[in-house]
């Protein structure tokens, strides 16, 4: 899948995570503001970072990542690990409407899970996990070019 497209709407949308799991700095047109009508990022369960469940009057805030390359998805597919499943996901862009990627939970979630926030995640958490992210991200990327 070439020039594939991403909506973002947990800790991908931190500029130092999306780095260090890409292994370069994305430019700023390589994303933009998106949202996910129908759908809320809820806390995933005894984690700090989100998960993606349908809700009826949801509207799950992000952001549209665009040129990602078949290599830039397995990285992220390593990332996310088993807890997500990659699939396709309906966003507004601009007011249209836009086919991505997303990662849904592999658990199910129920809908009235707290709602998570990327500030809140900044605030509280970024500062202890940054460090395991991206080594957990540089060994991904490492693994796969060995590959």
């Amino acid at each position: 899948m070439a020039n594939a497209t991403l909506f973002a709407y947990g800790t991908l949308q931190d500029a130092d995570i999306l780095a260090a799991v890409l292994g370069r700095r994305p430019s700023a047109g390589d994303f933009q503001p998106a949202y996910a009508p129908g759908f809320s990022a809820v806390y995933y369960p005894g984690r700090v970072y989100p998960a993606l469940v349908s809700r009826e009057t949801g509207m799950a805030q992000g952001l549209l990542l665009a040129g990602l390359s078949g290599h830039h998805l397995a990285i992220l597919d390593a990332f996310e690990g088993d807890e997500y499943l990659r699939a396709s996901i309906k966003v507004l862009v601009r007011g249209a409407r836009v086919e991505a990627q997303a990662y849904f939970p592999t658990l199910a979630i129920a809908a009235n899970a707290a709602d998570w926030s990327l500030n809140t995640w900044t605030q509280h958490h970024k500062a202890m996990v940054i460090g395991a992210e991206q080594g957990l991200a540089a060994e991904i990327r490492a693994r796969l070019a060995d590959n």
